[in-house]
């Protein structure tokens, strides 16, 4: 049977002696193999390593690796495979001590691949200036340095929801609901699943409550002149200062990450993470 030879991009977590020497390892494992490899260091890779003829990208690292790689991916359709050398692997499906089997399946094309949801978000200024990005996870509006209440007015798909006050805003992806999502009140919601969740952090005298929206929702959350000063984070990544009159717009992106490999267990997940006691389940 003719071997079939695939572009391939791994990318290892910077700083990580373990994890750069499997990197390599399997680096030489897949050109033995007769494919076109390249190898990173995350946070020294260039922007265009990631294109789209490539077949799969696998990083080597932990949930924070993932994360930062999977955001370069949205859009261009290439799947991603995670090998754990993280402390939580909630995204990384391959563990390094039975890793073969596994990324030879995903090379002969025996492994499905599966879509999760993704965020847009753009940041608009007085004077018309924008910055944004996209988000795996959650896109998050907290406070500054002190202890007061962000005010901001919150639409969603152009109506008015009504005005918030409180310590901030998580919106956030099913993948990322087992994140700040659920530490803040917000539900579980598994992976698989197209929804974008809404989940107020300590609103001030009002019962706001997490609600799910439709996954091809739209917010719009504008910063009053009354409010304190208050940060834009994505997936705990990256961020910056928001001012009065600013406009913080999330929208939904179904289906925008791909992952190779059959969906884990969500319930053996949540188990394991210690999201589900044993007891739970009587």
């Amino acid at each position: 049977m003719t071997k079939i030879s695939r572009r391939l991009l791994l990318v290892c977590k910077a700083g990580h002696e373990k994890a750069f020497a499997f990197a390599r390892e399997l680096l030489l494992w897949l050109r033995h193999q007769g494919h076109d490899v390249e190898l990173a260091v995350s946070g020294q890779d260039d922007e265009g390593r990631y294109r789209y003829d490539l077949f799969l990208v696998i990083v080597i690292g932990g949930d924070g690796t993932m994360l930062s790689v999977a955001r370069r991916l949205i859009g261009l359709a290439v799947p991603l495979l995670g090998v754990n050398f993280g402390r939580v692997g909630f995204l990384a499906d391959v563990q390094p001590d039975n890793w073969q089997s596994h990324i030879q399946a995903c090379l002969e094309g025996h492994e499905a691949i599966r879509s999760c949801m993704a965020l847009r978000w753009s940041v608009t200024r007085p004077d018309g200036t924008e910055r944004g990005g996209v988000a795996v996870n959650d896109v998050v509006l907290s406070h500054g340095p002190l202890a007061r209440l962000i005010g901001a007015d919150v639409a969603v798909n152009g109506r008015k929801m009504g005005f918030f006050r409180g310590d901030g805003l998580i919106l956030s992806t099913p993948l990322g609901s087992s994140g700040y999502c659920v530490s803040a009140g917000g539900p579980l919601i598994q992976p698989g699943f197209e929804a974008l969740i809404f989940t107020p952090v300590c609103p001030f005298l009002h019962a706001a409550r997490s609600i799910v929206f439709y996954g091809s929702a739209v917010f719009d959350i504008s910063i009053r002149q009354s409010s304190t000063e208050c940060h834009v984070t994505v997936d705990g990544q990256e961020g910056q200062a928001l001012r009065a009159g600013d406009v913080l717009r999330v929208a939904g992106l179904p289906g925008a990450m791909r992952l190779m490999g059959k969906e884990p267990s969500f319930l053996a997940r949540l188990h394991s993470r210690g999201f589900i006691k044993n007891s739970f389940m009587v």
